[in-house]
């Protein structure tokens, strides 16, 4: 490993070695994305580091997409809240300690975004003076749309934050004061 890295500096240069199809496979996804080979193996390398090497640990399991929309279809809306906003409440502490070692709301929102990642959902953020805005994509129907609501808000009320939400049949939108989220991203 290559020690450059300068007094204020963020990045480091490093060699390794790579299988040779494996790299194929990220060139032509790097590619097929428009982006270059250094950014996509630092994206990969990130999501490793902040999802998959805790993820599993912390509770989240894989599970099949049609499976879950097969039983949510099962479901009346009172319980998809009820479970939704107990779980939000109960899951959201332990979760946030376990995968960041803390307990926020910025942190919280990292692992919102890790998550919609792992699930292949599409996740903006948009920024204004005062307000974050979140969307996220997972075509997976107003079920869930309100599952994601519920919980997201039970969690957001443990966190004393306050949030809005707007939701359709495969989307949901939550937005915040940008006090409540001291980053520095």
């Amino acid at each position: 490993m290559d020690d450059d890295e300068s007094v204020g500096e963020k990045n480091k240069t490093v060699t390794f070695r790579i299988d040779k199809e494996v790299l194929d496979k990220i060139k032509s996804h790097a590619s097929f994305e428009r982006i270059t080979l250094n950014a996509l193996v630092n994206q990969l390398l990130a999501h490793a580091v902040d999802w998959d090497l805790v993820a599993a640990k912390s509770g989240w399991v894989p599970v099949s997409k049609v499976l879950l929309m097969a039983w949510f279809d099962k479901l009346d809306d009172k319980v998809i809240q009820n479970i939704a906003e107990e779980k939000g409440r109960m899951i959201s502490r332990d979760m946030l300690y376990a995968m960041k070692g803390k307990y926020d709301v910025w942190e919280w929102i990292s692992i919102l975004r890790g998550r919609a990642k792992a699930a292949g959902f599409s996740f903006t953020q948009l920024e204004d003076k005062n307000e974050l805005k979140f969307i996220m994509r997972h075509d997976m129907g107003i079920k869930w749309s309100k599952h994601f609501k519920y919980f997201y808000e039970s969690a957001f009320k443990e966190l004393e934050c306050n949030v809005k939400f707007d939701l359709t049949e495969n989307t949901i939108v939550y937005k915040l004061d940008k006090k409540y989220a001291n980053h520095d991203e």
